[in-house]
């Protein structure tokens, strides 16, 4: 045992003897070292094992870093998720949309067609009442166009998005439903502004004036206009020829998008007769009402209609003859006007219905009182019109009924009576002072207008058939 000095320099009087611990206790503490070195080892992550270098390279060998993966977040509040990478989405469901346009069927609504054609029933409750909120309880006609933007289902058995839904009752409101991002539907309703616009139609008469301009494509309320206006002063029968050429001016509504909105007003009528031409122009005095003029400037209105009707020409004239059905002469007391079946017949002048009915072998028969000496009848009627009945005023130029071929007739007319002081006269020689001439600044606006109208009688655009 080797002695050392003490620290501080100074002897120790002391020694210690420290002997060796016995081999037994050696082993133990040796197998624990041991173990704990491979425990150690066991604990510690794997080192990455470097690429052996290529023979004969001088490269080298750095040790690498094992890579780290770091805990999961914690959950709840403490993580904030700033994006998620979404998965691509799957093909869309739904097909390209397409519009078709559907006509109302009769007796049917909107939710009927919509119910036909397979919309789903919440999408078809949401769609008619977004409508039916628009339309404020108005109904559509049968026949209504409606237009339906639709996006049809890739599965058969999916039912189609109505996309849209339009419909336009009136030329210058269209009314439309849209389906929004959240299924629901909102409308709207677009305003056309309506603007005039001057045409003209000519054409010549084949039949009646009445039938002849419709075809040509006059509106038939125009053409009355003009036959009345020419009732007061035109023999039909004996001036007006078949092919006679004739021309209308109209002051049509046309919305800002070309739909018509109001046909035709009468402005001006032109008529070729056999020896005569004679023209018609309608003028609002200062302080009057729309009537017909002629170019110099008087009324057309006399106290009663020359013929009461557009006819196509006279069957028997007033006075004796031998009657077609019983057999034996007789007097004819009126004018007998062949015309086809439901033709209008007006009333010759203003007056008092004082019979309305069946009158023996005058058939449908209607008789007005005028004056205190002058009345009218009208027989052979197939029916009468809106609201004639005894005691009824009615104006000069009002439908009283249409021809036919009740009582004793061979076929459909009209047999008008014209009865002074009791006793029937003839019709087509009772004629009457003209009422109204226009004069003043009247005359000279009228006579501006004249010329203006005359000019557009012969220049305006052409509409319906032309004349040939």
């Amino acid at each position: 045992m080797t002695d050392y000095p003490h620290p501080s320099g100074r002897p120790d009087s002391r020694r210690v003897a420290i002997a060796s611990p016995p081999w037994p206790v050696h082993c133990f503490l040796l197998i624990m070292a041991a173990l704990c070195a491979v425990a150690a080892l066991r604990s510690r992550p794997p080192a990455a094992i470097p690429d052996a270098p290529q023979t004969g390279s001088s490269a080298e060998i750095v040790p690498q870093i094992a890579s780290y993966e770091p805990p999961p977040p914690p959950a709840g509040a403490e993580f904030e998720l700033v994006s998620v990478e979404q998965p691509a989405p799957p093909p869309s469901s739904l097909g390209e949309p397409y519009d078709i346009v559907v006509r109302l069927p009769r007796g049917n609504t909107p939710g009927d067609v919509l119910d036909e054609i397979g919309i789903a029933d919440d999408d078809r409750v949401a769609a008619v009442t977004a409508l039916e909120h628009l339309l404020k309880k108005r109904r559509l006609a049968a026949g209504e166009k409606l237009k339906l933007s639709l996006q049809p289902s890739v599965d058969a058995d999916d039912y189609p998005l109505l996309l849209s839904l339009q419909v336009r009752p009136e030329p210058e409101r269209e009314y439309v439903i849209t389906r929004q991002d959240d299924g629901s539907y909102d409308g709207d309703v677009t305003i056309y502004k309506v603007h005039p616009r001057i045409v003209r139609v000519a054409t010549r008469r084949v039949d009646s004036l009445l039938a002849s301009g419709v075809r040509a494509g006059a509106p038939a309320d125009a053409l009355r206009e003009f036959i009345k206006a020419l009732s007061y002063d035109v023999d039909f029968e004996r001036e007006l020829k078949p092919n006679a050429p004739f021309a209308l001016l109209l002051e049509e509504g046309v919305t800002s998008d070309g739909r018509l909105a109001r046909p035709g007003r009468l402005l001006a009528g032109e008529l070729e007769l056999t020896r005569r031409s004679v023209t018609v122009i309608a003028f609002t005095p200062l302080h009057g009402a729309r009537q017909f003029y002629t170019p110099d400037g008087n009324s057309v209105v006399r106290a009663f209609l020359r013929t009461p009707m557009d006819a196509s020409h006279i069957s028997s004239p007033f006075g004796r003859r031998r009657h077609p059905i019983l057999g034996y002469s007789r007097m004819h007391e009126g004018v007998d006007f062949a015309a086809p079946k439901g033709t209008p017949i007006l009333a010759a002048g203003r007056g008092t219905v004082v019979r309305a009915g069946y009158y023996g072998g005058y058939g449908l028969y209607v008789e007005l009182q005028h004056t205190a000496t002058i009345a009218t009848a009208y027989g052979h009627m197939s029916r009468l019109g809106r609201g004639i009945r005894p005691g009824v005023h009615v104006h000069q130029g009002q439908v009283m009924g249409y021809v036919g071929a009740t009582g004793l007739a061979t076929g459909p007319h009209l047999h008008y009576e014209f009865h002074r002081r009791g006793r029937p006269v003839n019709p087509l020689t009772q004629r009457a002072s003209i009422r109204r001439h226009l004069a003043g600044s009247d005359l000279k606006r009228f006579t501006a207008l004249v010329r203006q109208y005359r000019a557009q009688l012969h220049s305006a655009p052409l509409i319906g058939a032309a004349l040939h």
